[in-house]
Formats: structure tokens, C-alpha cells, sequence
């Protein structure tokens, strides 16, 4: 999963490859309020994926929306508080 969120911010958001890391944080890669709204229309319409932008926001690191991708995918519930463990 990590491997398809990198190609949609590289690709769709145009976000330097080599910033985009599982332990690079929100603001190492420019993932800013604008395009957390992109990323989140993205991954709705290429995935079917149901991110709301917010919740890209609360992600700390590229690894943590990574793993609210796969809860989501998988059918889990909400983004629970605190930073995700990287997978």
C-alpha cells in the first residue's frame, strides 16, 4: 500500500520522490491542508478508498496514512487518536 500512496503523491499531487518515505512526516513531503484534500479525492476516485482530509491531517508520517488506507480499505473504523505505528 505504501508503494500506491507514493505513486498518487508523486504522480497525481507532483511530490518529490525522494521525500516521500514511511518515516518522513506531513511536512517533509508538503502534504499541507490543500493537498490532503487532494490526496483524499484521490484515493476516493483511483481506490475507492473513504479518507476524509482531516484525517490525513492527524497523520504524523507517510507510514501513519498508510495504515488509515489499509484500516480503511480492510473495513475498519476511524483514525483513533495518537500517531500510528509504521507498518
Amino acid at each position: 500500500m505504501y508503494e500506491v500512496l507514493k505513486a498518487i503523491l508523486v504522480e497525481d499531487l507532483h511530490m518529490r520522490a525522494e521525500d516521500v518515505r514511511p518515516t518522513a512526516s506531513r511536512a517533509e513531503v508538503g502534504l499541507d491542508s490543500l493537498a490532503a484534500v487532494e490526496l483524499a479525492a484521490a484515493l476516493n476516485s483511483r481506490l475507492g478508498i473513504a479518507v476524509q482530509d482531516y484525517e490525513v491531517l492527524e497523520a504524523v508520517t507517510v507510514a501513519d496514512v498508510v495504515r488509515l488506507m489499509e484500516q480503511r480499505r480492510s473495513g475498519s473504523g476511524p483514525l483513533g487518536s495518537g500517531p500510528l505505528e509504521a507498518p
